[in-house]
């Protein structure tokens, strides 16, 4: 047995998601709603030695890696604490305490509240040019 494949037989797919979902100081919770999954259930898979394709997908994109890392990554791959995966890796390993404090499902509601209120205000804009332009039709009349 070559190197690469025996590192692909030790890789732990469920504690390298839990580390990066972790190192970027995401809860669950994210994980749960992307996957439509209770948070018991992440704590669940975050446990398996071997995740799907899709729950790999998810953590990859709400984490912002290459999945790559969450299917191939050896425990032992990096030095403790190391952190080459992101471009704010400083930033990252400044605040490792800091963790995200909101609902997702809060910052849609907010995004659609927002944009029907610019709905509104660019159909009363449409109105009121509307209403200029028929003015200015009877008064070339």
């Amino acid at each position: 047995m070559n190197n690469t494949e025996n590192n692909k037989k030790s890789a732990h797919q469920g504690k390298n998601a839990k580390l990066f979902r972790e190192t970027r100081g995401i809860k669950q919770e994210a994980i749960a709603i992307e996957l439509e999954i209770s948070q018991q259930a992440v704590s669940q898979l975050e446990k398996r030695q071997e995740l799907d394709d899709e729950t790999i997908a998810v953590y990859a994109r709400v984490v912002g890696i290459d999945e790559y890392f969450i299917r191939n990554m050896v425990d032992d791959s990096l030095p403790e604490g190391s952190n080459y995966f992101y471009d704010q890796s400083s930033q990252i390993s400044q605040h490792n305490t800091q963790t995200l404090n909101f609902n997702p499902l809060d910052k849609v509601m907010e995004l659609c509240s927002e944009k029907d209120q610019l709905y509104e205000r660019m159909l009363e804009l449409e109105k009121e040019k509307s209403a200029l332009l028929e003015q200015l039709l009877k008064e070339k009349k």
